[in-house]
C-alpha cells in the first residue's frame, strides 16, 4: 500500500540543522552556532513564518485550524462548485463538508477510509474507499448509494471524472488497474498495468488520462481502452500525486529505501484496521526521498524541486504555474514558483499534510496525526515566529552574544535547559531583544532562539549567531601498562657460544602505554613520574621542557636501581585552555619490576661428578639454570629444591656426561628481567688426579 509521504526542501540543500564553529575546534574557547542557510532555518519550527530558498526567513500567511474530534486522519479533498470543500476521512469513512468556518458530517460510508473524492455531473460527489474497493455516489443532499464494488480491488487510490466521456476513472490496487465506470456503475478495465497500484490520475485538456504507478514510478498516458504509452520512468518507487493546469502537468515521485508495503492500510494511510474500539493510530512516517517534476506543453520534463529527507504527499498547480507540495513528515507545505525558487510556506503541529486545495476561493488543507482542517486566512498573521531547533552545546555552557543579520524590525528571545526536549525545567523565554547583545538565559547545555516579526512586517532574517563557552571537561588516563623492550634473541659473549641459544636480549628501556578519555577533544600534554614502591617521593621521569603528547613513553631505567616501582601519568589540557581553566588528572600503574643487573654465580665447584654452587640475583627470582660442557649444548637443571622461585638458588647437580680428561663446564643463570650471569669451572686431567 502507498504511504503518502513528504519532502523537506531541495536536494541541493545540505541537511545540517546548525553549523557548529569552534575556535579552535579542539579547545574550550568561544564557540558559536550559526544558522544562515535553508537547512538550518528549516530544522526549526515555523509559526506563520516561511523559509525561502534564498536562505531567508520572512513573515508567512495566516491560517486557522478547525479541529476534527475523534478523526485520526483526513485524507482526501474535493471542492464543490459552490465553494464548499468536502473532506474524506478515516477510521469510520466519514465525509465532511466545510462551508466557511462551519464543518459538518455530509455522508458516512462505514468503510475504513475515504481515500479519494471527485466531482461528477449533476452535482454528484464520488467517494472511493478502502479496504474493500467500493465507490459511492452522493447527491447534493448527502444521499448516498453504492455505485460499484470493483472486482479484485482492495484500494481506490485516485478518482478523476471525464466530462467528455461522462465517465469516472478509478486508479486501484493491488492489481494495478484503471477502471472506467459509467453512471449506472458498470465498470470496465481501461488500463491494466504491470504495477501493483495506480496511485494517481489526472486528465489533460485533450482528454488524455495520465496515471502514476507504484513499483517503478512510471507516468503513463492512456489515450483509450488498452492504448497506453509510458511518458517517463521516474526515479523511485511511486508517482504519488499529479496535478494538471493550463497545459502543464506536475508530477510528485517518491523513492523509499524499502518498497512500500501493499498489505497494510495502517502503514499507508495512518488509519487503523477496523476493531471493536475503532482506535485511531497514525504511525511515524518512514524516511524517503521526494522529487517534483514538471511536464511542459512541449513534452519536456524537468525536475523543479527535490528532497533527500522526506516524501511528497500531494501536489497542486495554480494558474500562474506555482506548485504547492504537501509533506507527510513534519506537517509542512512547500511552495515552488515557476522560476524554481521555493519556500517552506506553512508549518503545522501535525506530522502529515495529506491533501491540499489551495488554489480555490477558500484555500484549505487537511492533516493526519490527528485529523484537522486548516483554512488560509486573508491578511497578515497576528503572530509570525521562527524558533530554532534545540541547540546542543554538549556540556553546560555560558552563553554570550546573540547577533543577527537582516532587514526590518525583528525581536529575539532565548530560553535554556538541560534536557534534550523542552520541558518545565527549562527557563522561561527571555525578555525581547531588538538589537544584538548578550544572552540573558542561564547557563545550560541546551538553548533555543526565537525570532518574532511584527504584524504586517516586511522584515527579512538572513543569519543568526549564538556565541557560547562550554564548560571545560577533565581528561582522564587509565590502564597504565608497561612492556620491556626485548624484541630479539641473541647469543652472549660472556658464555660459551652454542648453536641453540635462545636467550632474550635484555634492555633497560621500558615502553609505557596508557589509554585516554578526552570528552571535549582538547589538546593535551602528559607528565610522567616514578617512585620505588617502598618510598613516598615521586620523581620526574623527564624534564619539564620535554612535551609528551603521545599515549606512550620510552622509559630508560639504566640509571635506576633494581626494584619494584610505580609509574604515575598526569594529563593536563593546558595546551587548549587558559591556566585558570586548565584541568589535570592522574593514573598510576601497577607494580613494575626494574631489573637491569645479571645474577651472579658463587662458589662454583666440580668434584666427583657433582656440580655445586649458588645463583644469586639482586631482585630475583632466578628463572633459569643451565650448564654446558666445552661449549657444547646448554642443558637445563633445577636447584636443590627443584623450584626456581627465589633470588638465591643453591644447586648440586650430578654430571654423568663429562668424559675423561680436562674439560671446562660453564653455568649460566637467567633472572626474571632476562639478564644473564655466568661462570666456569675446569676439571683436572685424569693423570694429574692419580696419587704418586
Amino acid at each position: 500500500m502507498k504511504p503518502r509521504h513528504l519532502l523537506l526542501l531541495s536536494a541541493s540543500v545540505a541537511t545540517v540543522s546548525a553549523v557548529l564553529l569552534s575556535l579552535p575546534a579542539s579547545a574550550v574557547s568561544t564557540r558559536n552556532f550559526t544558522m544562515d542557510d535553508v537547512a538550518s532555518f528549516s530544522s526549526g519550527e515555523l509559526n506563520h513564518a516561511s523559509v525561502f530558498s534564498d536562505a531567508t526567513v520572512r513573515p508567512g500567511v495566516e491560517f486557522a485550524r478547525i479541529a476534527m474530534p475523534d478523526i485520526p486522519v483526513a485524507y482526501s479533498i474535493a471542492r464543490g462548485s459552490d465553494g464548499a470543500v468536502f473532506i474524506g476521512t478515516g477510521n469510520d469513512g466519514k465525509i465532511f463538508r466545510l462551508r466557511g468556518e462551519t464543518l459538518s458530517v455530509f455522508a458516512e460510508t462505514h468503510q475504513l477510509l475515504v481515500s479519494a473524492l471527485a466531482w461528477g455531473e449533476g452535482g454528484t460527489l464520488y467517494a472511493g474507499t478502502l479496504p474493500e474497493g467500493r465507490i459511492y455516489a452522493i447527491n447534493a443532499q448527502g444521499t448516498m448509494r453504492e455505485l460499484v464494488r470493483l472486482p479484485e480491488t482492495d484500494h481506490i487510490w485516485a478518482l478523476s471524472f471525464d466530462t467528455r466521456r461522462h465517465t469516472l476513472f478509478a486508479g486501484t490496487g493491488p492489481q494495478g488497474k484503471v477502471f472506467a465506470i459509467d453512471a449506472n456503475g458498470h465498470a470496465d478495465v481501461y488500463y491494466d498495468a504491470e504495477a501493483q497500484h495506480i496511485m494517481s490520475l489526472a486528465l489533460d485538456a485533450a482528454g488524455n488520462l495520465y496515471a502514476g504507478t507504484s513499483d517503478q514510478a512510471l507516468l503513463v498516458r492512456v489515450r483509450g481502452p488498452g492504448r497506453a504509452e509510458v511518458v517517463h520512468d521516474f526515479p523511485g518507487n511511486e508517482v504519488t500525486a499529479l496535478s494538471f493546469r493550463n497545459g502543464t502537468l506536475a508530477v510528485a515521485a517518491n523513492e523509499f529505501s524499502e518498497a512500500p508495503s501493499a498489505g497494510s492500510a495502517t502503514a499507508t494511510t495512518g488509519a487503523t484496521a477496523p476493531t471493536a474500539t475503532r482506535a485511531a493510530a497514525s504511525p511515524r512516517p518512514r524516511a524517503g526521498k521526494g522529487r517534483l517534476f514538471r511536464l511542459n506543453r512541449d513534452g519536456h520534463i524537468e525536475q523543479i524541486f527535490s528532497s533527500d529527507d522526506g516524501h511528497f504527499t500531494s501536489v497542486e498547480l495554480a494558474d500562474d504555474g506555482t506548485a504547492y507540495v504537501g509533506s507527510g513528515k513534519d506537517g509542512r507545505i512547500y511552495r515552488v514558483m515557476p522560476d524554481r525558487t521555493s519556500a517552506m510556506w506553512i508549518d503545522v503541529d501535525e506530522r502529515q499534510v495529506l491533501a491540499i486545495a489551495l488554489t480555490g476561493r477558500d484555500p484549505v488543507f487537511v492533516t493526519g496525526d490527528a485529523g484537522a482542517v486548516y483554512r488560509i486566512v486573508q491578511g497578515d498573521p497576528a503572530v509570525s515566529e521562527w524558533t530554532s531547533k534545540v541547540l546542543d552545546a554538549e556540556w553546560t555552557a555560558r552563553f554570550g552574544e546573540l547577533v543577527w543579520r537582516g532587514d526590518g524590525a525583528i525581536q529575539f528571545q532565548t530560553r535554556s535547559g538541560n534536557t534534550e526536549r523542552v520541558d518545565t525545567s527549562w527557563s522561561e523565554w527571555s525578555a525581547a531583544m531588538t538589537t544584538p547583545g548578550p544572552i540573558r538565559s542561564v547557563a545550560a547545555r541546551y538553548l533555543q532562539v526565537r525570532a518574532r516579526f511584527p504584524r504586517a512586517s516586511a522584515s527579512v532574517l538572513r543569519s543568526v549567531t549564538v556565541y557560547y563557552l562550554p564548560q571545560n571537561q577533565r581528561a582522564s588516563v587509565r590502564d597504565v601498562a608497561v612492556t620491556r623492550r626485548s624484541p630479539t634473541k641473541r647469543s652472549t659473549d660472556s658464555v660459551p657460544d652454542t648453536a641453540q641459544d635462545d636467550l632474550p636480549t635484555p634492555s633497560a628501556t621500558y615502553r609505557l602505554t596508557w589509554k585516554l578519555d578526552n570528552p571535549d577533544g582538547d589538546r593535551l600534554r602528559f607528565r610522567l613520574q616514578f617512585r620505588n614502591e617502598s618510598q613516598d617521593v615521586w620523581r620526574a621521569m623527564h624534564r619539564e621542557s620535554e612535551i609528551v603528547s603521545r599515549l606512550e613513553y620510552a622509559w630508560d631505567t639504566s640509571a635506576v636501581p633494581d626494584g619494584y616501582y610505580r609509574v604515575r601519568v598526569n594529563v593536563s589540557d593546558e595546551p587548549s585552555n587558559p591556566a585558570p581553566y586548565a584541568l589535570t588528572s592522574n593514573a598510576d600503574s601497577g607494580p613494575i619490576l626494574v631489573d637491569n643487573h645479571a645474577p651472579r654465580i658463587e662458589g662454583l665447584t666440580l668434584a666427583n661428578g657433582h656440580l655445586q654452587g649458588r645463583a644469586i640475583d639482586a631482585v630475583g627470582p632466578v628463572s633459569r639454570l643451565e650448564y654446558a660442557i666445552d661449549g657444547g649444548e646448554w642443558r637445563a637443571f633445577f636447584p636443590i629444591d627443584d623450584l626456581l622461585d627465589t633470588a638465591n638458588e643453591a644447586f648440586d647437580v650430578t654430571l654423568t656426561d663429562v668424559p675423561s680428561g680436562a674439560h671446562i663446564v660453564a653455568v649460566r643463570a637467567v633472572d626474571a628481567g632476562g639478564n644473564v650471569g655466568s661462570a666456569e669451572v675446569a676439571t683436572a686431567p685424569i693423570a694429574a688426579q692419580r696419587p704418586r
